[in-house]
């Protein structure tokens, strides 16, 4: 895993967390009409799109390494 980055540099997941604190916004009572749907598609756009831009794997916690 010599390409690795830690998990806090990826956009994919930031833009996920970001999606789900919208999605936890929705649930706790926000009116979005018809925000949703389209916040829906926009994010799945978005991810298509940052997976055919990734190249580097996500590594979750410090690795040691052995010599």
């Amino acid at each position: 895993m010599e390409n690795a980055k830690a998990w806090w540099m990826s956009k994919t997941i930031w833009t996920n967390l970001i999606a789900l604190m919208g999605s936890i916004v929705i649930a706790l009572g926000f009116d979005p009409g018809h925000w949703a749907e389209i916040t829906a598609v926009v994010l799945a756009a978005v991810n298509l799109g940052l997976r055919l831009v990734t190249k580097d794997e996500i590594k979750f916690q410090s690795e040691q390494q052995t010599s």
